[in-house]
């Protein structure tokens, strides 16, 4: 096994310190060959500044057994404070690793989440681009998830994954909520990701990524995101000595909830 380094906290948040393919063989493979179960949530800044504004979110990503740094932000601020982490580790390359690693062994996967079309459509080319997976089931956003029925019915497709793409803070929760009702399963919040897997969203070119620039690509793409990049803002500010004095005396704060009004 790869070991990992020390886990990185930032913000309350304990990031686990590893590469991609560290995290697949430290964890994700051992997990899914022994039937364990596992709560893994990938966070970027925005998900950091909304643990801070909401205790009852903060409280339930740490209840997670593994968070994962993903958003270069993350990065560059656990750099800043001299506890760098090894790379970013994004939640959609996660989630391929994973489905790669469980058509190879014959794992089954769940798909939970978003619109009705858009979860049909990602587990098709989901189903092409890896026509041996087992796909467990699927099932769209727009219900009551916390039904007993529903939920048990999920069960009881004995999944060794679970992907829920409920969108922050909701997907976690449901995870947490419902986790004890299933024998096994890495269980993994993956926001907007069905919609990159039905072709729905694009990322962007490797270039930006590779530049720090993703974020002003998606913003290119899809302008009402400007109130979640400004978050991004916020949150490196709070990581910047300097921009995080003068910040602090206008209230901000990297652990204090900001306050409304």
């Amino acid at each position: 096994m790869t070991e990992q380094n020390r886990n990185v906290t930032v913000m309350g948040i304990e990031f686990t310190n590893t590469t991609l393919e560290g995290f697949m063989e430290s964890t994700v493979r051992p997990c899914l060959d022994h039937g364990d179960k596992c709560f893994i949530v990938t966070a970027n800044p925005e998900i950091v500044i909304a643990t801070r504004d909401h205790p009852d979110f903060k409280e339930t990503v740490q209840s997670a057994d593994h968070v994962l740094p993903d958003g270069i932000g993350i990065i560059n601020a656990a750099k800043m404070m001299g506890t760098p982490l090894q790379e970013r580790v994004s939640g959609i390359d996660t989630m391929c690793a994973m489905l790669a690693y469980a058509e190879e062994k014959g794992y089954s996967a769940y798909f939970l989440g978003a619109k009705e079309e858009a979860n049909r459509k990602a587990v098709e080319r989901t189903e092409r681009r890896f026509p041996k997976l087992k796909v467990a089931g699927r099932h769209h956003g727009y219900a009551d998830l916390d039904e007993d029925a529903l939920v048990e019915s999920i069960a009881n497709t004995e999944p060794d994954i679970i992907f829920v793409a409920l969108g922050m803070m909701k997907q976690e929760q449901w995870i947490r909520d419902h986790m004890d009702r299933f024998d096994k399963g890495i269980f993994m919040g993956v926001g907007g990701s069905f919609d990159v897997l039905s072709g729905e969203a694009k990322r962007a070119p490797d270039i930006w990524i590779r530049f720090q620039l993703e974020w002003l690509y998606r913003l290119i793409k899809q302008p009402k995101r400007i109130t979640r990049v400004m978050k991004v803002a916020q949150f490196m500010m709070l990581h910047t000595p300097i921009i995080s004095s003068i910040m602090r005396l206008f209230g901000y704060s990297k652990t204090r909830q900001r306050r409304k009004g």
